[in-house]
């Protein structure tokens, strides 16, 4: 079972030694998620490889005053928050929070660490994913600094559309708040203003996208 789940996640695995994929196999394990759960905790310091099998998680980071949104992991995304802190530094200060029940695949740091450094096709293929995200770091700036309330809630709707590929969003103004670090009344007055415009259908627990690209062009 968990050979046959690394086999479909990761394309350098069939260039691993005999060897090395017995070791990844047995070593490698899957653990399910209660939403609301902490899958990685600040106090953390050796960081797993995980692959969502099932479910959403969210990542934040905690160098701010308020915990910020930094991007959701669906089905079939991968983790690799050991990249970030060779990249940039703050792994440390990441988290991972179950968004929804969840199930996913862990790869021990120690394993896939040494795996990494001898097969130059996994450590390109962990560098590219980790460089999928810089778009989502790019998001942060964006919401947090560089545009107005208004201009933020419609970044964050049109980013989690296309992030979950849906026009349908799971999403209560509370966790918008939380997720821009906006006050709620500022959340709901715009929400408002949007649905006026056409652009969303505010319906209790969801919002529905009407106009995307309006959203975008804000």
């Amino acid at each position: 079972m968990i050979r046959q789940l690394l086999e479909s996640y990761f394309p350098f695995f069939n260039d691993l030694s005999e060897k090395d994929k017995s070791d990844l196999s047995f070593y490698s394990y899957t653990q399910s998620f209660e939403s609301g759960k902490a899958v990685l905790d600040i106090q953390d310091t050796c960081f797993s490889l995980i692959v969502v099998l099932e479910g959403r998680l969210r990542s934040m980071l905690h160098d701010f005053t308020h915990p910020i949104l930094l991007y959701y992991l669906n089905e079939r995304d991968i983790c690799t928050l050991a990249s970030a802190r060779e990249l940039f530094g703050f792994s440390s200060m990441i988290t991972l929070v179950a968004d929804t029940d969840c199930r996913i695949l862990k790869i021990p740091s120690w394993l896939y660490k040494d795996l990494k450094n001898r097969y130059p096709e996994m450590s390109l293929f962990l560098r590219r994913n980790f460089m999928d995200r810089y778009s989502d770091l790019l998001f942060i700036i964006k919401t947090r600094c560089l545009i107005s309330s208004r201009q933020r809630i419609a970044y964050y709707l049109y980013n989690l559309s296309t992030n979950l590929q849906s026009e349908t969003l799971e999403v209560t103004q509370d966790e918008i708040s939380r997720d821009i670090d906006l006050a709620r009344s500022q959340v709901s007055s715009i929400l408002s203003e949007f649905e006026k415009a056409g652009y969303i259908e505010n319906k209790w627990g969801r919002i529905i996208i009407k106009d995307l690209h309006s959203l975008s062009e804000m």
